[in-house]
């Protein structure tokens, strides 16, 4: 019998969750984790793809698979998968993959709110829902993994052309990373990564799945994401930039965004007075 080799080196891998499985990353996760020996308990809207990746996932790597549909946006569903996955008494991996871009004008008079709502409830309020499930059951067992989906938004917030987008991304990595500083505190052996693309092909960028080259270089495909991911798990860094061309394309944003007056406190700040007067 052939051993599986997995990517935390444990001998029986548990149960893995991914939100957003049924294309792009989700998915991406979903067949390679699979492939490593872990079962699968596996969230989206669109419940045909979720069964046909769950029949070809059994049949390929003989392990579980459970569908959970429906919408992660809604606080009924997003209860529903949080109360489930603290039931999973081996609980690994969480990915909360579950996201969508939107092409609507936040400024605009014709705006549609409920998009940046809808965004807001699923890029932050499922995060931290399940998160928070989650971290019972791996804090009980000290041992697990959370990979939150971000994106290379979340550190070029300078001259953002969707700001509700740009904004919950930067969320997801300041949570992230606010949280893994409390587990470190305590000792704790569980890891949070907030996982940073830049354009990979994924939904986001249409049916099609198919995202244009960057002045950087990529874009890369969701696989491609997913091993960087699973790879990080061995080392400290929380927030995982995905590619030497998108930290080239973050440091460029970062050095823009210095040079604009107002974006960061002045160099001059302790000199104004200001510090004093706080």
């Amino acid at each position: 019998m052939t051993v599986k080799t997995n990517f935390i080196d444990v001998e029986e891998p548990g149960v893995a969750v991914i939100t957003g499985a049924s294309s792009g990353i989700g998915q991406s996760f979903a067949r390679i984790l699979s492939s490593q020996g872990f079962d699968l308990v596996i969230t989206a809207r669109r419940k045909n793809r979720l069964e046909a990746l769950a029949s070809e996932l059994k049949q390929k790597d003989g392990i579980t698979v459970e569908i959970m549909t429906g919408d992660l946006s809604q606080p009924e569903f997003m209860d529903q998968v949080a109360s489930y996955i603290e039931t999973i008494e081996n609980l690994d991996v969480l990915v909360n993959n579950a996201g969508f871009g939107t092409l609507e004008n936040y400024i605009s008079k014709e705006s549609n709110i409920s998009a940046f709502m809808t965004m807001l409830n699923l890029h932050c309020g499922a995060i931290v829902r399940l998160m928070h499930a989650g971290l019972k059951v791996m804090r009980k067992n000290e041992r697990g993994v959370i990979f939150n989906i971000s994106s290379i938004a979340s550190l070029t917030l300078h001259g953002s052309r969707e700001p509700m987008y740009h904004a919950t991304k930067a969320f997801v990595s300041a949570f992230t990373e606010m949280v893994q500083l409390k587990l470190n505190f305590i000792k704790s052996k569980v890891k949070l990564k907030s996982i940073c693309p830049g354009n990979t092909h994924t939904e986001i960028f249409g049916p099609a799945a198919i995202a244009t080259p960057g002045r950087f270089g990529g874009p890369m495909s969701p696989e491609e994401v997913v091993n960087i991911a699973l790879n990080s798990y061995k080392n400290k860094d929380i927030i995982v930039i995905t590619g030497d061309h998108n930290i080239d394309e973050v440091m460029e944003w970062r050095e823009a965004a210095y040079n604009k007056p107002g974006r960061y406190f002045s160099k001059e700040f302790t000199k104004s007075g200001l510090y004093k007067k706080l």
